[in-house]
């Protein structure tokens, strides 16, 4: 008799944590969530809180759970508080609270974590979700790196251009001066090589029939 009313009362309690459980506060979050192209990604946490109740919702990061945000939020009112690694916005449906992230990056790639806290109506209710990892897919990446190419090759061949233009300009200003050199140079040298006049060619008619002369 001893022995089957302690089995009974172990099946009572059993069946009480039951429903406790059950009737108690239940967070989900999906396994994954893929960042878009813009750098945002939304967290849906979904809960079976009435849609009258007041809700404070945290996003907890990685290990360490980090705080990212943390807003309140009831059937009409969002309020959220960000910090300074990303900004985020509550937006409130029944039966489930998602948080979009904006300025995301490879660097913020981890676990995040819903914590959602019942404050009203009583009693206090708090439980946190079991995490989802958020990640910026390779298509992305891939896209970034192409922009990053093609910029890079854009930017290379402005500067392979202004060269050419530059060695041009410079060519053809070396080739200038080479020219007003060398005309210069022969100017002077027909200035040296004219014939005299006056006194300097009579004496030069002098001395060649002085030369006649001797040699007659």
């Amino acid at each position: 008799m001893a022995t089957l009313r302690k089995l009974l009362l172990v099946f009572l309690w059993i069946y009480t944590m039951q429903r406790l459980d059950v009737a108690g506060l239940r967070i989900d979050q999906p396994m994954s969530v893929e960042v878009e192209s813009t750098g945002e990604a939304t967290l849906e946490c979904t809960h079976n809180c009435e849609e009258n109740t007041e809700l404070k919702l945290t996003i907890l990061k990685g290990s360490n759970e980090e705080v990212i945000c943390i807003g309140r939020t009831n059937s009409s009112v969002h309020h959220v508080n960000s910090t300074e690694v990303l900004h985020c916005q509550i937006n409130r449906k029944p039966g489930s609270v998602s948080v979009t992230l904006y300025g995301f990056n490879s660097s913020l790639i981890d676990n995040y974590f819903c914590k959602i806290e019942k404050l009203y109506p009583p009693p206090y209710e708090g439980k946190k979700g079991s995490g989802t990892i958020i990640f910026t897919s390779k298509k992305n990446c891939q896209k970034c790196f192409q922009f990053v190419m093609l910029l890079t090759m854009g930017l290379l061949s402005i500067l392979t251009l202004f060269s050419v233009i530059y060695s041009t300009v410079l060519t053809l200003k070396t080739c200038r001066a080479k020219r007003v050199t060398k005309k210069e140079e022969e100017n002077s040298v027909y200035e040296q090589m004219a014939p005299s006049t006056g006194g300097e060619q009579s004496r030069r008619n002098t001395e060649s029939a002085t030369t006649l002369t001797r040699k007659y």
